[in-house]
């Protein structure tokens, strides 16, 4: 009997020890996230007054283009061991993001641009004098679903053999985009502040990296001006750079 009494107390002692450390937390906020050098399709860009953002006379041929899709984040970490004044960990988190705007054409409106991202990552969060204070970095690999380098539609070749766009002749402008598949690797740092003993404030997560196209993508299907004979070709976006911002709440073990 007293055995048991004894066992009880040992295992009680070891549970609140593992979770003073705090091991595990989840999280949700918010995030915004700017994606780049996204080629325009739209030919009225040409012009300082054109529908697609950072507009230039090459941008049907040269990514220059930019979305700001956002949305929520979700995501969980479990810290397992401590190397000088750092505790690593790895993290695992969704990003359901979109936009009202097209960074590859003219067109526009509620969500019309998504992007669907899962990365996973090695974590540090470093020790500080300040207990309340959570400073961390990491660095992630992973997958993002998007349909941002996509046009509305398929268009017409011009002169010189560009994609230009002819929604008037193609497909409708409320068609929905085919998602592409990138593989994305993305480096955060940002710092969270203690609340409670099971809560922390993110204040701050900034992020940047960058996403590679898996495979050809979509195919665009355009036709020759003078011919009329029907070329297919692949988006030009391959490589898109990324940047984010966010905040958010973590839930996590008690600590002390």
């Amino acid at each position: 009997m007293k055995f048991g009494k004894w066992l009880g107390v040992v295992l009680v002692g070891l549970g609140c020890g593992y979770a003073a450390h705090a091991q595990a937390g989840v999280y949700v906020g918010y995030s915004a996230t700017r994606m780049s050098g996204i080629t325009c399709f739209d030919p009225q860009s040409f012009n300082s007054q054109g529908l697609c953002y950072n507009s230039n006379t090459s941008a049907t041929t040269s990514p220059n283009n930019h979305v700001d899709p956002s949305g929520v984040l979700l995501g969980g970490y479990y810290d397992f061991r401590n190397v000088g004044p750092v505790r690593l960990g790895v993290d695992l988190r969704y990003g359901h993001d979109r936009a009202n705007k097209s960074a590859a054409d003219g067109g526009g409106g509620k969500d019309v641009t998504g992007a669907n991202t899962t990365l996973v990552g090695l974590r540090g969060v470093v020790h500080t004098p300040f207990r309340w204070l959570k400073p961390y970095g990491q660095m992630s690999l992973g997958w993002t679903s998007t349909n941002a380098a996509e046009p509305f539609c398929a268009g017409t070749v011009g002169p010189v053999g560009t994609p230009q766009s002819n929604c008037s002749t193609q497909t409708p402008l409320n068609t929905p985009r085919r998602y592409d598949n990138f593989f994305r690797y993305e480096g955060f740092v940002g710092a969270d502040v203690r609340i409670a003993s099971i809560l922390d404030w993110r204040v701050i997560e900034l992020g940047l990296g960058n996403m590679t196209r898996i495979g050809d993508g979509t195919v665009v299907t355009t036709s020759a001006s003078s011919t009329g004979v029907p070329v297919t070709t692949a988006p030009t976006s391959n490589s898109i750079g990324v940047r984010s911002i966010g905040a958010g709440l973590v839930f996590h073990l008690p600590s002390k």
